[in-house]
C-alpha cells in the first residue's frame, strides 16, 4: 500500500490483514520503487495524488521496470475523467474517497481474483506454446532445420524486433544468427549484446537488462544507446551442466518490456532447443556412420569391376537430384540416395569374369548377371535400416512392360523409387565407359532412352529426367 496519510495506511493494513493478505506499507512512490526493486507483489494499492511522484506515475515506472502487478488507485477526485485514466494508464480499477473498508476489501477481492484467472490463462497459454514448441522440435532431426524452426517459434511468441542465437560449437551452420533490422542497423547495441551475451554464457545466469537495470551492468552500454529504450532477456541454453549456446530477444521502447514470467518462459524455450540440438547431433553422427558404411560397401563392389568405379556414388547423385525436381520430401530423397549407393551390392556375389568380361555375355553368365538384385537384397536384408531400401535394389531392373527381372512386374506394380533409379542406373552405365564398350555420345543415350520410354522405363520420368539436365547441366553431378 502506497499512501501518503499514515492514519489511512494504518487501518487499511488491519483490515487487511485481518483477512489473510501479506501487506507491505509505504509512504511514497519513490519508497514503493525501492522495494519493488527487491521484492515481488501481487496488488500495489496507491493514492492518486501524492508529493513528488503521483500514483499514476508510479504505475508507469513500474512498468517501465518490467513489473506486472496490478495497481488499484484510490482518489479522492471521484470523477469519470479521472477513472478514464486511471484505467487508461493500466490501472485494473480505482476506488473514490472516502470508502467504506468493506468496499476497499470487496474491490481489493475482486482484482486479485482477476488476475489469478489471467495467471492462470497465461500458464496454461505458456504451457500450450511450449507443447507446440516441443512437437515442431521433435519431427526436426536436420540442424539448421532444427534452429530455424526453433527462433520461427521465438518470433512467434515473445514478438522481438531483434533476435541474437548463439552456438559457439556449430560447424553445420552459421555459429551466430541474427533476425530483425534491429541488431542488423544497430552496429553499437549488436556488439553491445555480443558483449553481454558472452557474459551471460560465463555465468549461466538469465536475466532481463531495460532501462531500470541496465545500470547495474557492468560492461554499459556506449553513450550513442542513450536513455536505453530497449527491453532484453538473455537466456543460455544448457544441456547436461554444458553451456551449448545462448539467444537474446530484444524489443524497443515502441513495445511492452519482457516480464520474468516471458523470462521464465524462454527459459524452458532454450531448455527444449537445447535437448533438440543434442538430438539431432547424434543423429548427424549416426546418419554419417550410416553413410560411410554403405560407401564401403560400395567400393567393395567397384574394387572388382574397374569399370564401374564411382557409378554407385553417380547414380546415388542424379536419383536424388531427380528426386528434388520432382519435389519428394527429404525422407525419399535420402532413400533414393542411399538406394543409389547400393543398388549394385549383389554384384559382389557375381564371378570377375563376368563383371569384367570385354565381349557379350552367353545366356548362362547373363542370368548369373541377373541375380544381383537377389544377392543384393539378401545381403542388405540383415541390417534392419536398410529395410526401405530393399524393394528398390531389389527391382531396379524391372521394366514397366513386365519383360524386366527378378519378377517381371509391370507399370505402377514396381516401386517408384526404383523407377527413378532405373531411369539414372541407365543413363549413367551408357554415359560412361564398360568392359564390353565406351561411353555413347549423349545424344544416342537421348535417343535410346527415349525410344525406350514408356516400354523399358516409365515415359514420364525419361521426359523429366532430360527437362533436368537441359535446364541444368550441373544437375548430373559431374
Amino acid at each position: 500500500m502506497v499512501d501518503d496519510e499514515p492514519g489511512l495506511r494504518d487501518i487499511c493494513r488491519e483490515a487487511l490483514v485481518d483477512c489473510g493478505y501479506n501487506v507491505v506499507c509505504v509512504g511514497s512512490g519513490q519508497e514503493a520503487l525501492e522495494y519493488l526493486a527487491k521484492a515481488q507483489v501481487d496488488l500495489i494499492l496507491s493514492d492518486y495524488r501524492m508529493p513528488n511522484m503521483s500514483g499514476l506515475e508510479l504505475l508507469e515506472k513500474v512498468k517501465t521496470m518490467g513489473l506486472d502487478p496490478d495497481f488499484l488507485i484510490m482518489t479522492g477526485f471521484g470523477t469519470i475523467e479521472t477513472a478514464v485514466e486511471c484505467i487508461k494508464t493500466g490501472a485494473a480499477d480505482y476506488l473514490p474517497k472516502p470508502f467504506n473498508i468493506s468496499h476497499l476489501l470487496l474491490k481489493e477481492e475482486k482484482v486479485l481474483r482477476d488476475r489469478q484467472d489471467r495467471l492462470d490463462r497465461k500458464k496454461l497459454s505458456s504451457l500450450v506454446r511450449m507443447l507446440n514448441l516441443s512437437n515442431a522440435l521433435n519431427v526436426q532431426l536436420d540442424l539448421s532445420a532444427l534452429v530455424q524452426e526453433f527462433l520461427f517459434h521465438v518470433q512467434k511468441n515473445f514478438g522481438p524486433d531483434s533476435i541474437l542465437f548463439h552456438l559457439p560449437d556449430s560447424q553445420s551452420f552459421n555459429r551466430v544468427t541474427v533476425r530483425g533490422a534491429l541488431l542488423r542497423t544497430n552496429r553499437p547495441l549488436f556488439v553491445w549484446l555480443n558483449q553481454l551475451c558472452e557474459a551471460v554464457q560465463r555465468k549461466g545466469e538469465s536475466k532481463i537488462v531495460d532501462r531500470s537495470t541496465v545500470a547495474l551492468e557492468t560492461n554499459q552500454p556506449p553513450a550513442s544507446l542513450e536513455d536505453f529504450p530497449y527491453s532484453i532477456m538473455v537466456v543460455p541454453m544448457v544441456q547436461y551442466s554444458r553451456k551449448i549456446g545462448i539467444i537474446a530477444v530484444v524489443r524497443s521502447k515502441n513495445k511492452p518490456g519482457y516480464t520474468p514470467s516471458d523470462l521464465q518462459l524462454l527459459t524452458v524455450f532454450s531448455s527444449h532447443i537445447a535437448s533438440s540440438l543434442q538430438n539431432a547431433r547424434l543423429y548427424t553422427k549416426m546418419k554419417t556412420l550410416n553413410r560411410e558404411v554403405i560407401s564401403s560397401y560400395a567400393q567393395a563392389v567397384e574394387a572388382k569391376d574397374i569399370y564401374t568405379r564411382g557409378h554407385s556414388e553417380r547414380v546415388a547423385t542424379y536419383a536424388r537430384n531427380l528426386g528434388q525436381f520432382l519435389g519428394l520430401s527429404s525422407k525419399e530423397l535420402d532413400t533414393l540416395y542411399m538406394a543409389g549407393i547400393l543398388h549394385d551390392i549383389g554384384k559382389i556375389g557375381i564371378p570377375d569374369s563376368i563383371l569384367n568380361k570385354p565381349g557379350k555375355l552367353t545366356f548362362e553368365e547373363y542370368n548369373v548377371m541377373k541375380s544381383h538384385p537377389q544377392v543384393g537384397r539378401d545381403i542388405l536384408s540383415r541390417v534392419t535400416s536398410f529395410k526401405e531400401i530393399l524393394p528398390i535394389v531389389y527391382h531396379h531392373h524391372e521394366r514397366v512392360d513386365g519383360r524386366g527381372y527378378p519378377e517381371g512386374l509391370n507399370g505402377s506394380e514396381i516401386p517408384f523409387l526404383a523407377r527413378v533409379i532405373s531411369v539414372v542406373d541407365s543413363y549413367e552405365a551408357m554415359t560412361s565407359d564398360r568392359a564390353y564398350r565406351n561411353a555413347l555420345p549423349p545424344e544416342e543415350v537421348r535417343c535410346i532412352l527415349k525410344a525406350g520410354a514408356g516400354t523399358q522405363w516409365q515415359e514420364d520420368l525419361v521426359q523429366q529426367w532430360f527437362q533436368l539436365i537441359d535446364s541444368n547441366p550441373l544437375a548430373k553431378g559431374r
